[in-house]
Order: C-alpha cells, then sequence, then structure tokens
C-alpha cells in the first residue's frame, strides 16, 4: 500500500510537470496559460492524447515529435522527473508526521498546499534557469497559496504559524536582496531575485529562511565554481541565474528545515 501511495504521488506529480512544462514556456512568452491547446516547438502542431503522457511518451516517440520529427528537449522530462520527485517528497513529510490522518480534511489540505506551493516553485525554478526571467504572475500565486494557508490557521509539522514572523522575514529577506540589487546596479542581482526573496522568506519565516539562504548561496558557488572549472563559464562577465538555486534552497527548508536546523545546531556546538 505504501508502494502505490508514492507511485500515485510521482503520477500525479509527473502529469502536474507537464502542465507546468506548458505553463513555462507561456509565461515567458506572455501567452495565456488557459487558452490554446498543447502544441510541438518546432512546427506548432497541435498535440494529441499519446503525445503528452507524462516521460512515457518522451521514450515511446524517440524523444522526437510525431508530426515533424525534430528533437524534444530535454526540459520537458526533466521538469515532469522533477515534480514527480518533489511531490514524493513533499507526502512523505505529510505522511511521516501524520500518516494516520491523512484521511481528515486538515491534513489533505496540507498535502494539497504542498503541492500547490511545491508546483509553483518549480515554474519558478525552471523558468529562470531556461528563458532567465522570475515570473511574477508565478511569485503571485505562491504568495496567494501562503496567505490563504496562513489564514486558514493549520499548521506545518514543527512549523507554528506567526503572522509578524513570516511578515518581518519577508521584509528582511527581501530587503537584503534589494540592497545587493542596489550596491550592484542590478548587475549581481535582478530585480527578480529581490521579488522572490521577499516570497521566500513569507514561506519560510525565521529561522528557516536563513538556513534557505545558506543553502542557495552554497549551492550556487559549487555549481558555479564548476562551471567555471569545465570552462562553461568564465569567471568574470559569465551570468548564471539565481533563482534556481533560492528555489532549490526554499523547497529544501520548507520540507526538512527543522531537521536540518537541529543538526546544523548540533554540528555547531
Amino acid at each position: 500500500m505504501i508502494f502505490i501511495f508514492y507511485l500515485l504521488l510521482f503520477i500525479i506529480g509527473t502529469a502536474v510537470g507537464s502542465f507546468l512544462g506548458v505553463v513555462v514556456d507561456r509565461l515567458s512568452s506572455h501567452e495565456s496559460i488557459w487558452k490554446g491547446r498543447s502544441h510541438c516547438d518546432h512546427c506548432r502542431h497541435n498535440l494529441g492524447v499519446m503525445d503528452l503522457i507524462p516521460i512515457l511518451s518522451f521514450f515511446l516517440l524517440g524523444r522526437k515529435c510525431r508530426y515533424c520529427h525534430k528533437k524534444l528537449s530535454w526540459f520537458y522530462l526533466l521538469i515532469e522527473a522533477c515534480t514527480g520527485a518533489v511531490y514524493i517528497a513533499a507526502g512523505y513529510v505529510v505522511f511521516g508526521s501524520y500518516g494516520f490522518l491523512l484521511s481528515q480534511l486538515p491534513y489533505q489540505l496540507m498535502t494539497l498546499y504542498y503541492f500547490l506551493l511545491t508546483g509553483a516553485l518549480i515554474a519558478i525554478f525552471f523558468t529562470d534557469l531556461r528563458y532567465g526571467i522570475i515570473p511574477f504572475k508565478a511569485v503571485i500565486f505562491a504568495l496567494c497559496v501562503n496567505l490563504l494557508w496562513d489564514l486558514s490557521g493549520l499548521q506545518l509539522p514543527g512549523m507554528p504559524i506567526n503572522f509578524v514572523n513570516i511578515l518581518l522575514s519577508a521584509i528582511g529577506a527581501g530587503g537584503f536582496f534589494f540592497l545587493l540589487f542596489a550596491v550592484t546596479r542590478g548587475r549581481g542581482m535582478g530585480f527578480g531575485d529581490v521579488v522572490y526573496a521577499f516570497l521566500m522568506g513569507f514561506t519560510l519565516g525565521f529561522p528557516r529562511v536563513l538556513l534557505g539562504l545558506y543553502i542557495a548561496f552554497v549551492t550556487g558557488a559549487v555549481i558555479a565554481l564548476l562551471l567555471v572549472a569545465m570552462k562553461k563559464k568564465k569567471l568574470r562577465g559569465g551570468t548564471i541565474p539565481f533563482g534556481p538555486f533560492l528555489v532549490f534552497g526554499t523547497i529544501v527548508s520548507l520540507l526538512w528545515g527543522n531537521i536540518l536546523i537541529v543538526y546544523l545546531l548540533r554540528f555547531l556546538m
């Protein structure tokens, strides 16, 4: 039964990831998310049901469009697989804490909150990764999801709701990034990173936001050094979107922040 539960979460996640692939492309081109059928990026032919099966269609079609036979981007497989994996992780956090209560509405709403929020974060991750922009619509959606959750009075595992805490965290994180944006005149940080930092603080609160930022800066530095070593980027002049690292830090801190903070404090003490 447990295996079926997590398999179902993965299937749901890949289906959402397939939709998010469309969202990422349309947010970047300012197209309507809800109007118009999915189509091939190359020939613009509308895709049929058999072309849209998450993950499976990618391999069954030999990574080619059924109609124009052009190669399909690995981007779509990656976003589907990542969303499936994140949904399994989110389900594990809820099930591990409240497994025997999942039949009750509050814990079902908690799962829905995780799914909606991480879905928006994944859309931000891949939009910035692929197009170098942080979509404000996805940020606003995530803020609304957080606000509705906070107003519901429900609590995440080990994370009591304190609206003053999350508001101050949002202002602090956003203010810190705005200072970086102002000092570097937009060369070190884009304004999209400032907006996302506000969302990050509003999502995590203190002290989780500090952990999320720490993870983002460390992973960003490691990846940047690896790219320089592989001669994929120059030490000067090359730019790497920072949004994906902020999203990664947010998701890790959201799901496992309390455990990681405990281990970190034990290590420091």
